[in-house]
């Protein structure tokens, strides 16, 4: 069984328990907590390291996640690493946010910029985002000097890239592709 399948089940598995027990968000809210812990070159090594038993990374999950997380989310990470399966919560994760925002009809959009946003571009940025296509907007944003100025707007996968470097790029081509005429 190919991960995607493994992570989309699980995912299906806990959003369905989730929302039977009507704490959809809350277990949204662990799944960021978690998302954000998987990133962590420590918590990536805990889940792939050998030497470790089963019984042993559930007890370090369990004191890692239990002031963060609710019941049901501590009850599926328990069970994903009794069934060997640690390695796909990152993906469970992952498909779990993207089930949700499907159900609440909520957009996801990253922002890239050369030089941080203050807040108040950022709420300007979700409004538009928001009326353009009339939904609810998760806007994240980060930093990255190779754009040098402008921006690099992705809402789900549509990409629009108004950045300096994607502009000095085209004007690159365009200039290698002119012959030089005498």
């Amino acid at each position: 069984m190919n991960e995607s399948q493994i992570s989309v089940r699980y995912a299906k598995a806990l959003f369905q328990s989730a929302s039977e027990q009507k704490i959809l968000d809350q277990v949204y809210k662990d799944m960021e907590v978690l998302t954000s812990t998987c990133k962590l070159d420590e918590f990536q090594y805990l889940l792939v390291v050998p030497t470790l038993q089963p019984s042993q990374k559930i007890k370090l999950l369990g004191s890692i996640f239990e002031k963060h997380v609710s019941k049901i989310t501590l009850s599926m990470i328990d069970l994903v690493v009794k069934n060997k399966r640690d390695i796909y919560l990152p993906g469970i994760a992952r498909y779990f946010r993207d089930i949700y925002r499907r159900e609440k009809g909520v957009r996801s959009a990253t922002l890239v910029t050369a030089q941080p946003v203050d807040e108040s571009a950022m709420n300007g940025i979700r409004a538009l985002i928001k009326k353009a296509y009339n939904s609810d907007v998760e806007l994240s944003s980060s930093v990255d000097e190779n754009v040098i100025g402008g921006f690099v707007l992705t809402i789900e996968d549509m990409r629009y890239d108004a950045s300096v470097a994607s502009n000095l790029r085209k004007l690159k081509k365009q200039l290698l592709q002119t012959s030089i005429e005498k």
